[in-house]
């Protein structure tokens, strides 16, 4: 057998060795998320929609709280650090208009997941309905030395009014992760952490922590 056919038959092999080996990590995590989310009643309807390139994840859930109230738990830092899951800091960089906001954030996913970071331009549009919308601006700010960043994420926060003091969230995203991290996963993966985050948002409305927050403060500087 020559060299050539002999590199060529152990370079196919490690190919799918370490694809074999993301696959079996990929299955570990979502055992664990779905472990994590055991015994818990969420009250948020997911659905994903096949698109080319990222997935598009669907969500919905009613929160006892008034649309202006909804949104400030949204836009406020204060509020964020304190009920967005796995978020390790959050600085506003820049106000470019009336409506715009140009967020970092940096999130801890936890193993096997690598720290990442996103860079992301929300624009605010009063309605009715009131939306946020989300896209992502990566080249925004240098990179961060230990975190992945994202390279392209979009969605939207969208604000129903059912009652004086009822909010219905539709919300949708799609994320491609970056870094060696597969889309199939990443895709997987987002279904079940939109739940998480949805229902982080209509627990914490419906507590006492989220009448405490002072005015919008952001963190002082990127992690």
């Amino acid at each position: 057998m020559a060299i050539t056919d002999i590199k060529s038959r152990l370079f196919q092999g490690s190919r799918l060795c370490h694809s074999s080996l993301w696959r079996l990590v990929g299955l570990l995590l979502l055992t664990t998320l779905a472990l994590s989310l055991s015994g818990r009643v969420l009250a948020v309807e997911v659905e994903r929609v096949s698109r080319d390139g990222p997935d598009e994840i669907r969500a919905t859930v009613s929160v006892a709280a008034p649309v202006t109230r909804v949104l400030t738990l949204l836009e406020q830092p204060c509020h964020l650090l304190q009920w967005v899951p796995k978020v390790r800091s959050l600085t506003v960089l820049a106000r470019p208009g009336e409506n715009l906001t140009l967020v970092y954030m940096a999130t801890d996913l936890g193993w096997p997941m690598q720290l990442r970071d996103s860079v992301t331009l929300f624009t605010r549009s009063e309605g009715p309905p009131v939306t946020l919308t989300m896209q992502s601006r990566p080249d925004s700010v240098p990179a961060v030395d230990g975190y992945q960043r994202i390279p392209f994420s979009e969605g939207s926060w969208t604000l129903y009014a059912e009652q004086a003091d009822t909010t219905r969230v539709e919300y949708v995203q799609r994320v491609e992760p970056g870094g060696q991290v597969s889309q199939w996963l990443s895709d997987r993966v987002g279904v079940t952490e939109v739940a998480e985050l949805l229902q982080a948002l209509r627990d914490y409305a419906a507590g006492s922590r989220s009448i405490t927050c002072g005015d919008d403060t952001s963190d002082p500087g990127l992690p």
